[in-house]
């Protein structure tokens, strides 16, 4: 199934974001910022705006950075960060990390990899979650939210894929080309039914990415409504439910 950038009025309710409209069938839904702090920032606090009060943000900062960190599967206020298939053959074995050892949360004095750091910079945000070059990486969301915000660094060197419920948006969708490292993009995600996993998978055993400032939260709108509140600044990536 394409992927719909739908650029006209048909049918739908417009996202108030450069011309992008769909449907409010369309369910779930992305976004992704430009590339850079800057926009990601923006998206995030614009995303923020939206929700109700009593979301929930986890920054990973009341987490000891390194190799005492990584594990199978890291719980947090959030929801559960899980390896399911680990990577190998990269810089994951180095530094007293394992790729099967799982999971972690890095800073940049502990971290084995370039390309990857916390977000939003600040004295404040030294820490992110990683993926340790996981083929498989799988985040459960804590229940009762129809909307998830965060911060990726250095994504699609080599492509991959990320599937919520039975969809799947390609890294080609959500990023175009493959990327060089170190770019940070805020992504967006949205169900008006409720986001169950959200499941990222590699297209190589050494690729990675980096995870921050990580929102659960509900957009307090049903149908239309919701959909206006998500607009985003940057690329809008629709796929229809399956029957």
């Amino acid at each position: 199934m394409k992927k719909e950038r739908v650029l006209s009025i048909s049918a739908g309710i417009a996202l108030g974001v450069s011309g992008l409209v769909a449907s409010v069938q369309a369910a779930p839904m992305l976004y992704v910022s430009s590339a850079g702090e800057s926009a990601a920032q923006a998206a995030e606090t614009n995303f923020l705006a939206k929700l109700k009060s009593g979301y929930l943000t986890e920054d990973f900062e009341s987490y000891t950075a390194g190799t005492t960190s990584q594990s199978n599967a890291i719980a947090t206020s959030v929801g559960t960060f899980t390896q399911d298939v680990a990577g190998s053959g990269g810089d994951c074995d180095s530094l007293g990390f394992t790729c099967n050892g799982g999971v972690a949360i890095l800073d940049d004095g502990s971290s084995p990899f370039g390309g990857r750091f916390a977000t939003p910079s600040g004295s404040d945000n030294a820490n992110w979650l990683d993926s340790m070059d996981s083929e498989e990486m799988t985040f459960s969301l804590t229940p009762g939210f129809n909307a998830l915000g965060f911060y990726i660094t250095d994504p699609n060197d080599v492509g991959g894929r990320m599937t919520v419920g039975s969809t799947t948006f390609t890294f080609e969708d959500i990023f175009g080309s493959a990327l060089g490292n170190g770019n940070v993009f805020y992504i967006t995600l949205f169900d008006s039914e409720g986001l169950g996993d959200v499941t990222f998978y590699a297209n190589a055993s050494d690729d990675g990415y980096g995870i921050d400032n990580v929102t659960v939260g509900e957009v307090p709108e049903p149908g239309s409504l919701a959909l206006l509140g998500l607009g985003l600044a940057g690329i809008g990536v629709m796929r229809r439910r399956k029957a």
